[in-house]
């Protein structure tokens, strides 16, 4: 067997683990992630946040990856997603990107919905976000750089948006690099 075959069936042993081990998980080709999310109340947006960081927190044991998780990504249509990194976890309730920079970078992105596929995507640098958290308070604020773009990655799932339907040109292909070794680039 070629190398490249060996990496090939690595993955697909791999995506059997993750399938066994965490279900809830959606995939293109489901329904729910090419469908708008619903604004929800801020106690069912509460209840989803939980279900998604448990998630996201059971797919980083399996991976040691994942820093991000949107509703549909488990199934649910409703607009809520959460992030964890530097083992801080947040909720973002209902969200909206009210303004975007012109300045852009682009970034090889990783999605849990994309299986093994990676790709370069071209966003905005800076975003200004609002959101209900955790606390139930609505909350107006400015990112830039890696926190945009995580950000703008996990809106899209709001949106029925997945990462290969941003891809630059000619840059879809199987994720055997390390995701974590990514950097943004001009």
């Amino acid at each position: 067997m070629n190398k490249y075959n060996q990496l090939l069936t690595d993955l697909n042993d791999g995506s059997n683990t993750i399938i066994e081990k965490i279900p809830e998980l959606t995939y293109i080709g489901n329904p729910v992630l090419r469908t708008k999310a619903e604004e929800v109340s801020f106690e069912e947006g509460i209840k989803i946040g939980k279900q998604l960081l448990q998630t996201l927190l059971a797919y980083k044991d399996v991976t040691g990856l994942g820093v991000g998780l949107a509703a549909p990504q488990i199934g649910i249509g409703s607009a809520v997603f959460v992030t964890y990194k530097d083992d801080v976890s947040k909720i973002y309730i209902n969200p909206k990107i009210i303004s975007t920079s012109e300045e852009t970078n682009l970034y090889k992105e990783n999605c849990l919905s994309s299986g093994h596929v990676w790709c370069d995507v071209r966003r905005p640098k800076v975003i200004t976000l609002s959101y209900v958290n955790e606390e139930g308070k609505s909350i107006t604020e400015e990112y830039n750089d890696f926190w945009a773009r995580l950000l703008q990655h996990e809106y899209d799932h709001l949106l029925g948006i997945v990462n290969v339907d941003k891809a630059t040109v000619g840059t879809i292909d199987y994720r055997f690099g390390n995701p974590k070794g990514e950097r943004l680039r001009e």
